[in-house]
Parts: structure tokens; C-alpha cells; sequence
């Protein structure tokens, strides 16, 4: 049996072909680089046309180094930088280019939310911070955490946010264009503060959801990380905007 790995990170992608028999035996690699896009006001910034050009460039390559040929190939599976944020409409296609876990735009609305009350902790609210652990043994205390760019571009580019369908991270979109599902996986939504870790209470929690002011119908649902999602679609991937 033979499967794709795709390793996005933050400036290159890194695509492996492995054969899965008695052991993994790495059969052939490629890589490709993108561009990391910074801009003035501390944002950062990819392509996700980018992105798929080195998904198809790298694949391609992978074929042209051995004989495997695509029917024998049994999965694919993505690998990818997080915290990002790239907000896709019902059809799955970026509303603008998606925002980098680098990204830094977010201080307002970090310190609107988290920099009030009595008592703080690193600048925090200390009883914001307690509501998160609670849940999920963890807390938003940095401005480059996704929520802040969701907010942010909530608050600065009211007509793309208007049009926004889900909010989805690196991984979650690459696996929604390939496959043409708008899911999140646990690691992701985890990686958002909002998922309740609790056993019997997994997924996204309201109390959380509602702290942080996000619109319960941007969160995807969520599946585990060795779910199948789905086979490739046939349709014609969604540009981005």
C-alpha cells in the first residue's frame, strides 16, 4: 500500500510517497517552497494558490522519481503548520489569503477581551483564563492566537467577514480542497481554545464560544485526526478570493 504525506510548513511544503507493508519505507520525496507575505502592520500572510501549485508540483514529482502510479496510491494525508486562520465559503474557497500563526494584527482585540478585570495574570483576565482551563487545561495569552485574527478581521474587513461560511485552520483547509469537506479536526479546533477537552463533553464549548464572541455557525464539525475524511473530489478546486 502506498500513501502521500504532505508536510506544510511555514515557508515550504515537503511531500513524501511512503510504502506501508511489514514496515514504512520512504519511496520517494519532493519539496516546494511559497511565499511568507509580512506586512506593515504585523500581519503575515500566505496563498493558498501558492499553496496548491507546490501540492501539485511535488506530487507530480513524486510519480515522474519511481513507477508507483496514482491508482496505487491508497491515501493522502496533511501534516501543516497551525494556529493560522483562512475563513472559506460554502464552497470552500478563501475569502482572502489566510493569516499566519505569525500574525500579529490582533492586539485590540486581544486587549479588549483579555485585558479586562480586577485581577490579571501575564495582562489577562484572570477569570477568562480560569473559564479555559477549566474546559481545556489551556488559555489565549497571546495576541498572535487565531482567535484575535478572526476578530480582527471581524472588526476591519466587515464585507469579507459578512460572506464567511467557516473558519478553518491550514490543515483543515488543504484536506476540505482535496476532498471538497468543510470539517476541523480535534487538533485544530483544540488550537482555537474554544474545544472542550473534557471526556464526554469533546468539541467546541459554548461557554468559550460565547466569551470570545465568536459566531457559533463559523465552527466546522469536528472529527479526529485518524478519521477518513473522504476521497479526492472531482470538482474542480475552488480558487481563492
Amino acid at each position: 500500500m502506498y500513501v502521500i504525506i504532505y508536510d506544510f510548513g511555514t515557508s515550504s511544503l515537503k511531500t513524501c510517497l511512503f510504502e506501508i507493508d511489514s514496515e514504512i519505507r520512504m519511496v520517494a520525496n519532493a519539496s516546494a517552497s511559497y511565499h511568507l507575505y509580512i506586512l506593515e502592520n504585523g500581519g503575515a500572510e500566505q496563498d493558498t494558490e501558492e499553496w496548491w501549485q507546490a501540492i501539485c508540483q511535488t506530487t507530480e514529482a513524486l510519480f515522474h522519481q519511481t513507477d508507483v502510479t496514482p491508482d496505487q496510491v491508497s491515501g493522502l494525508a496533511f501534516c501543516a503548520q497551525m494556529q493560522g486562520v483562512v475563513l472559506v465559503d460554502e464552497n470552500g474557497k478563501a475569502l482572502r489569503r489566510p493569516m499566519s500563526y505569525m500574525d500579529q494584527r490582533g492586539v485590540k482585540e486581544f486587549k479588549d477581551c483579555m485585558g479586562k478585570g480586577l485581577i490579571k495574570v501575564s495582562d489577562c483576565s484572570l477569570y477568562k483564563l480560569l473559564r479555559n482551563l477549566r474546559v481545556n487545561y489551556a488559555g489565549s495569552t497571546s495576541v498572535k492566537d487565531p482567535v484575535w485574527k478572526y476578530k480582527w478581521v471581524e472588526n476591519n474587513e466587515p464585507e469579507i467577514f459578512s460572506k464567511v461560511y467557516k473558519w478553518l485552520d491550514v490543515n483543515d483547509y488543504l484536506v476540505s480542497r482535496c476532498t471538497g469537506k468543510i470539517i476541523r479536526t480535534a487538533d485544530s479546533a483544540f488550537a482555537t481554545f474554544l474545544y472542550d477537552t473534557r471526556k464526554g463533553k469533546e468539541g467546541w464549548n459554548k461557554g468559550l464560544v460565547n466569551m470570545y464572541k465568536v459566531k457559533p455557525e463559523h465552527l466546522a464539525p469536528i472529527i479526529n485526526c485518524t478519521d477518513l475524511v473522504g476521497g479526492l473530489t472531482e470538482k474542480p478546486p475552488p480558487n481563492s478570493g
